[in-house]
């Protein structure tokens, strides 16, 4: 059997961690990898300044998340 897990994709820019994923906008997060309570202006122009740089500079700054495949083995 093969299952999939996925999550948002997680970005590290300029010291600042964010989720990005389908179902929402941009988040911060804390170093620890949860979400950050508020996300303010000062975030949201950091996303939009990551947003403008080329794909392979963005590609470069992503550090986890997606979706994984999961081989589970049969009993």
């Amino acid at each position: 059997m093969i299952g999939w897990l996925c999550s948002g994709k997680i970005f590290a820019y300029k010291g600042v961690m964010f989720e990005c994923h389908a179902w929402g906008p941009p988040w911060p997060l804390k170093k620890n990898g949860d979400p950050r309570a508020r996300a303010g202006k000062v975030f949201y122009r950091l996303v939009k300044e990551f947003e403008a740089l080329p794909e392979e500079e963005r590609k470069a700054c992503r550090v986890g998340g997606g979706c994984m495949r999961v081989d589970i083995p049969e009993k």
